[in-house]
This record gives C-alpha cells, structure tokens and sequence, in this order.
C-alpha cells in the first residue's frame, strides 16, 4: 500500500513539473525578454485554461491531496 502511493505520488509529481516546465517555454520567446508577456496586452488576452493549463491545474490538486496522503501514511 505505501509503496504503490509512493509510485503514484512520484508519477504526479514528475507529470507536474513536465507540464509547468511545458507552459513556460510557451511564453519564452524573443519577445520575453522586452517585458514577457506583453502579447496579451497588445492583442487581448487570453480567456480561460487551455487543455495544458487544465491538466496542471489538476495534477496541482492532485500533488496537493497525494502529498497530505504520503506524511499521513508516514507519520511516526
């Protein structure tokens, strides 16, 4: 039981950090380094999560209540 918790929890964590590491190269471009993020004021921005946004948003959730699990699982 504790070891498949910890499998589970390190498979979020790894998806957790691909996912952000994935959303933050969207934004780093040439562009970035003249006040990032400057787009989205010129052209609008962007309403609401895009599947990716989504997916790390719950693998956030996810990590959130695995990691309560794991140190109730350790306690003592």
């Amino acid at each position: 039981m504790k070891v498949a918790v910890i499998v589970i929890h390190a498979l979020i964590v790894v998806s957790l950090i691909y996912f952000a590491l994935k959303q933050m190269s969207k934004t780093v471009e040439l562009g970035g380094s003249f006040g990032g993020g400057a787009l989205y004021t010129h052209f609008g921005r962007q309403k609401g999560l895009d599947t990716e946004g989504k997916i790390t948003a719950w693998l956030g959730a996810a990590f959130f209540v695995s990691s309560i699990l794991v140190s109730w699982l350790f306690k003592g």
